[in-house]
């Protein structure tokens, strides 16, 4: 890995901390700046994405354990796959 790859990823792992950091404060203003700033080039937000999910990753096998961060991941992924596909999405979120 070049010097140049490692400052982009260095960056990358900067710009998805901040922005989780960001969303857990609410600061909306500075997650936008970020995702601006992450997608100022094709390779930027690939770089940015990766390191979100590394992140994700990392907080979710450390909060839940191996097992039930998988299953967790599993559960987003089916029910983001039927909401994708609902002829009515708003009707998921209006049941309270």
């Amino acid at each position: 890995m070049s010097t140049v790859d490692r400052r982009m990823a260095a960056r990358a792992n900067q710009r998805a901390a901040a922005f989780i950091r960001f969303q857990q404060l609410g600061d909306h203003e500075a997650m936008h700046f970020l995702l601006t700033d992450a997608g100022e080039s094709e390779h930027a937000r690939l770089a940015f994405i990766t390191a979100l999910a590394s992140i994700a990753g990392t907080v979710a096998r450390t909060a839940m354990g191996h097992e039930g961060a998988l299953a967790y991941l599993q559960s987003v992924a089916e029910n983001s796959a039927a909401l994708s596909d609902a002829d009515d999405i708003d009707g998921f979120f209006d049941q309270g």
